[in-house]
């Protein structure tokens, strides 16, 4: 009896051992199982980040040739590939997708600016322009852009300039100033070409630039600015070399990028309130000039139309009749920042 008894008790414990040893096992299996579903899981996600792109190009419908182009020209493969995703969600054919994407690849592939077309093409989708009609601003885009070149390149070669990149490139290797400054002329120039402006004002005005101080003292950036302004100047088209006159003056005069950009507007508005003839505002030789007066002060002058001149009890909109006395010294000569 005794020993059955512990025969009883022995197959009790090895019921208990195998019991574990079952859990055991299942926990296991939930183990592997878990970690399966994990594993799946990241795989899905990384697949799913590396691949997206190429979803995007699927449902674009881009042919290959145009995006491998666009990827060994340089081009941000993210930024093309949202962009074509949006024109695609607009209903556009593969052959729109491929006509309106070209005009940057083509720029890409001559190492141009492009970044202007693309966004250019983004604004024409968001305000719901048609594809003839995004297509004819990007070619119109493509064809100053190009032609700027021609400008641009002979003049970035004197040895003035080439100085200037050196006294302005900072931390800055010189191939990699050279690119940058001159992706800006570029664009400004092209922007001018787009508003008409003759290539040879253009010209002219870098000229200018080059036999003036602004070599030695100013920048880059101000010359492109200059260049930007240029087309938009209200004297230009009838008085061109009054402009680069202003606009030299004006650089040299220590005006920052935004004020050189804001000039053409501030010439209108002291057109406006002193109702005084463009040119006398801009270049009359009859006044007495002004010296060493702080660039923020004569845009205040334009802005308001305090240059003096104006017809007899004229008085500009913000200038209170009690001050009418003091308007002698806030008027600014015409000639206040001319070379």
């Amino acid at each position: 009896m005794e020993a059955d008894g512990e025969s009883i008790s022995g197959g009790n414990a090895k019921g208990c051992a195998m019991e574990a040893d079952g859990e055991s096992i299942r926990g296991t299996i939930k183990g592997i199982e878990e970690g399966m579903v994990k594993t799946t899981l990241a795989l899905t996600v990384v697949l799913a980040v590396f691949l997206a792109p190429l979803e995007v190009r699927a449902m674009a419908g881009i042919d290959d040739p145009v995006m491998k182009r666009a990827m060994d020209a340089g081009v941000d493969a993210e930024r093309i590939e949202r962009l074509a995703n949006r024109l695609q969600s607009r209903g556009m054919t593969p052959h729109q997708l491929e006509q309106i994407l070209l005009p940057v690849v083509s720029l890409a592939e001559r190492d141009l600016p492009y970044d202007l077309v693309m966004q250019k093409a983004a604004e024409g989708l968001a305000k719901q322009v048609s594809a003839s009609g995004i297509l004819l601003v990007l070619d119109h885009m493509h064809g100053s852009m190009v032609r700027s070149v021609a400008i641009v390149d002979p003049w970035m070669a004197r040895p003035e300039v080439q100085h200037l990149i050196e006294a302005e490139k900072g931390a800055a290797t010189t191939a990699e100033a050279t690119r940058l400054y001159r992706g800006m002329l570029l664009e400004s120039v092209s922007h001018s070409l787009q508003n008409n402006a003759d290539e040879d004002v253009l010209r002219e005005f870098l000229e200018e630039v080059v036999s003036s101080k602004i070599m030695t003292k100013g920048s880059p950036a101000s010359i492109a600015a200059g260049l930007q302004a240029l087309s938009e100047m209200p004297m230009t088209q009838e008085n061109p070399g009054l402009s680069i006159r202003l606009l030299v003056g004006a650089i040299n005069a220590g005006f920052t990028v935004s004020e050189i950009r804001e000039l053409p507007h501030a010439l209108r508005s002291a057109h406006f309130h002193s109702r005084l003839p463009m040119e006398r505002i801009a270049g009359s030789k009859d006044m007495q000039p002004y010296e060493n007066i702080p660039a923020v002060q004569i845009m205040e002058y334009l802005l308001r139309g305090n240059i003096g001149g104006g017809p007899a009890g004229f008085q500009t909109p913000d200038v209170p009749r009690d001050r009418e006395s003091d308007r002698g010294r806030d008027r600014m000569p015409p000639t206040a920042i001319l070379p």
